[in-house]
């Protein structure tokens, strides 16, 4: 979406951005691959920090109400509304953002084109010249601007938490702090909290998990914090680190009570054979809500799965202990693993690998011996830079749905048949991916053009697995 300068000093901060866009196609011939971004790390900041130009608090203040390289997704429960995590990745503002939208104009719009043709009234949408069954509409008008928090730089995964009190805690991995940061949201009123005043407030100090148990002599949250899994009835988060092999759990009380790291372990995996970096990726739970079950951890630095339990020892607080871990030696390589998530009775895991590109099914049914069998049951092709992966049932049985970054596509698989259903077009770099069963909806954040999808998942309808919706104006190659 295009920007338009309201001052001179705005103009200034424009040929800011433009500076630091060039710094970073010059550091990156392949700017649209995620790892570019991964990789860079500091050295890329430090670059940008050096083509600095002066401007205002307002000149580099993000906008509350736009997408800007979405990466992250989270739904509440209640399916009213969805997240959306910017992650700033052009450093053209001073923050990165989480925007909530509300779920329910996006009903509307979904209902209304689904079955006019026509965009209903108040809203600022065209159809696409390239693909007449989508929509492009504004994000503006669906966004909830007062709610938009600022946060650090590069959010990656979301997840949310249900409160006793009925509100929901959103926690977000940021790898520009680092930290583990959280948020308090009021689907009575709409608000958002974590803590920091005025416009679109930073969040604060309290809601940033930086610090093992608030001590500062147990050190700090490990690098690059990336995947989360929440655990909502049991109360905790595990997030997992694309550097050092970690995986670090934090305290996540029902009560409201604030949230605090309270175990991690580094060097999990082994590093891979060019890099030696090892790392932590992919995070899901066997069957969430579960007291004891097992939280399953991929690596793209090693073929193998770890897994492990969540106790509360005399302190109260939550432990990570290590359970059994297995190699996916049933495809060779497969030491690239990436997304990970269960079928609905947590009897089978479908594990994302990006060498080979495949989709593999496991068997997690628990044995005699009270014991997963990890066992491969069958492998699906796949493309070759699958990103995220989610689950549901739609009413033709459990599906997968993968983003397919590089192709700017989401798949549509039947894990029990192997086979692949659909290949929905969505746009560049579609990154993350949020269910809505009841709504019957797919939500895909496109990283490389500041836009958010909308895929059809209603059985027999005239457009279902395709985009019918996109929220946000492309944004053309080379800047906004």
């Amino acid at each position: 979406m295009s920007r338009v300068s309201k001052s001179e000093s705005q103009a200034t901060g424009d040929s800011c951005a433009r500076s630091n866009r060039a710094t970073l196609q010059m550091h990156s011939s392949q700017r649209p691959s995620a790892s570019v971004f991964r990789a860079l790390g500091g050295a890329l900041v430090a670059a940008l920090a050096l083509s600095a130009c002066p401007a205002t608090s307002e000149d580099v203040r993000p906008p509350e109400d736009e997408f800007f390289f979405p990466t992250g997704l989270a739904i509440t429960p209640d399916e009213d509304t969805l997240f959306v995590a910017n992650a700033n990745s052009d450093l053209r503002f001073d923050s990165g953002s989480i925007t909530p939208v509300d779920v329910s104009l996006v009903q509307e719009l979904f209902d209304t084109w689904t079955g006019t043709g026509e965009a209903p009234q108040g809203f600022d949408c065209e159809r696409d010249v390239t693909l007449p069954f989508t929509l492009v509409c504004n994000e503006e008008s669906l966004i909830l601007a007062e709610a938009s928090v600022r946060t650090g730089n590069f959010a990656t995964e979301m997840d949310v938490q249900s409160l006793d009190d009925g509100r929901f805690r959103l926690f977000s991995a940021v790898r520009g702090d680092p930290s583990i940061t959280w948020l308090d949201f009021d689907p009575a009123s709409q608000a958002s909290d974590c803590g920091g005043s005025g416009v679109m407030p930073r969040c604060d100090d309290e809601h940033r998990l930086t610090t093992m148990r608030d001590d500062i002599t147990l050190g700090p949250l490990a690098p690059e914090p990336f995947g989360l899994f929440v655990d909502s009835a049991n109360g905790y988060v595990v997030s997992t680190h694309l550097i050092g092999g970690a995986v670090t759990l934090s305290d996540a009380p029902t009560n409201g009570d604030k949230p605090m790291l309270t175990d991690g372990l580094g060097n999990v995996f082994e590093g891979d054979a060019v890099t030696r970096i090892s790392s932590a990726l992919g995070v899901a739970g066997q069957r969430p809500g579960v007291r004891g079950s097992r939280i399953y951890v991929t690596s793209r630095s090693e073929e193998r799965v770890q897994t492990f339990t969540v106790h509360r020892f005399d302190d109260g607080l939550a432990t990570l202990v290590p359970a059994e871990f297995f190699f996916l030696r049933g495809v060779d390589p497969s030491d690239d693993g990436r997304g990970i998530r269960f079928s609905a009775d947590g009897n089978e895991a479908y594990i994302i690998n990006r060498d080979p590109p495949m989709m593999q099914v496991i068997d997690t049914s628990i044995g005699a011996e009270g014991v997963p069998a990890n066992d491969l049951k069958r492998a699906v092709e796949v493309c070759g830079d699958a990103a995220s992966i989610e689950v549901a049932d739609l009413g033709r049985g459990e599906r997968v749905f993968l983003s397919c970054f590089l192709d700017g596509q989401v798949w549509v698989i039947d894990p029990q048949g192997g086979s692949i259903d659909a290949i929905v077009d969505v746009g560049r770099g579609p990154q993350d991916l949020a269910i809505a069963p009841g709504r019957q909806m797919l939500f895909a954040t496109n990283f490389l053009e500041d836009t958010v999808s909308v895929i059809d998942l209603r059985p027999g309808s005239s457009t279902e697995n395709r985009m019918v919706l996109k929220l946000g104006r492309t944004r053309q190659s080379g800047g906004n």
